[in-house]
């Protein structure tokens, strides 16, 4: 069984024929959606969630898409609609030390983890404007709580900050600091003919 968290947030879990067996999972019950797989389903989220983090709120879609010897199961995040009651979160970083150490203990969390942010540089100080998406995961606000120091939330404060400093990283900042530890994929082989 193979656990693969996605870019988007979804989360992908590739399992054999003789996986799906063990699992109590067939193909003609998923498809017809019986009880016993569908509950052989939830057993498998649960099990990897506990391995990945992955969102509990809201519902969660199921795509089961065969190939020969096996399956992927493609569990759809939810998508959670923004409310007037979100806000922008403000966070300084005291130093470029501080923010790379934020980025190393960031590169140990899934990319999925992630949400949108933008980073601005201040004086001496750098400033993380967190927007809630409706994904954030809880480990990545505790380690803005143990890195950073909030400096306050809203669209005016966010506005002042996005005038007044200098724009760093739009939208994709967490993605861009987490990269900085994160380990390169390894690249293929070229062949030359």
């Amino acid at each position: 069984m193979k656990i693969e968290p996605q870019d988007s947030g979804d989360l992908h879990i590739w399992m054999t024929d003789d996986e799906l067996c063990r699992f109590g999972l067939c193909l003609e019950d998923i498809r017809a959606g019986t009880p016993t797989a569908n509950r052989a389903i939830r057993r498998l989220l649960k099990l990897a969630r506990q391995r990945i983090p992955f969102p509990s709120a809201g519902r969660i879609s199921v795509e089961v898409m065969p190939f020969h010897g096996g399956c992927v199961f493609a569990f759809i995040a939810p998508v959670l609609p923004l409310t007037k009651t979100d806000k922008p979160i403000l966070y300084t970083f005291d130093a470029a030390e501080t923010l790379l150490q934020f980025a190393e203990a960031l590169a140990t969390l899934p990319s999925t983890a992630m949400p949108w942010a933008s980073l601005y540089r201040r004086g001496e100080e750098y400033v993380l404007i967190v927007f809630a998406d409706g994904r954030p995961s809880s480990h990545c606000y505790a380690l803005f709580k143990e890195f950073a120091t909030p400096l306050g939330e809203g669209y005016p404060v966010a506005a002042y900050i996005e005038e007044y400093a200098t724009v760093l990283a739009v939208g994709d900042a967490l993605i861009r600091l987490r990269a900085v530890y994160e380990s390169p994929q390894p690249t293929p082989p070229h062949r030359v003919r």
